[in-house]
């Protein structure tokens, strides 16, 4: 191995920068794009994850027999806090 590198002429420093900054320049874009994406991903699991817990409210709501506006406006019980176990108490 260590002949592969006495045989290899190694760049010389004055033609070497610029391919050091297009490394450089890559990089920054993959980075760009990579949080970009995760971004995305983000934006798209809070938008789920609000929905879902809309419709988890929607049903519990419907199993009370609690339906139109009014039930919208009514707090949450304890017993409701009790049937969602992901959700953390509210401590007042």
């Amino acid at each position: 191995m260590s002949h592969l590198f006495a045989v290899a002429p190694a760049l010389p420093l004055h033609s070497a920068g610029k391919y050091v900054a297009g490394a450089y320049i890559v990089f920054a874009l993959i980075l760009v794009v990579y949080i970009s994406i995760m971004a995305k991903r983000l934006r798209t699991n809070q938008a789920e994850l609000r929905q879902l817990k809309a419709t988890l409210d929607e049903r519990d709501r419907a199993a009370a027999g609690l339906t139109g506006p009014a039930a919208a406006q009514t707090e949450p019980s304890e017993a409701d806090a009790a049937s969602h176990p992901h959700q953390p108490e509210q401590v007042a």
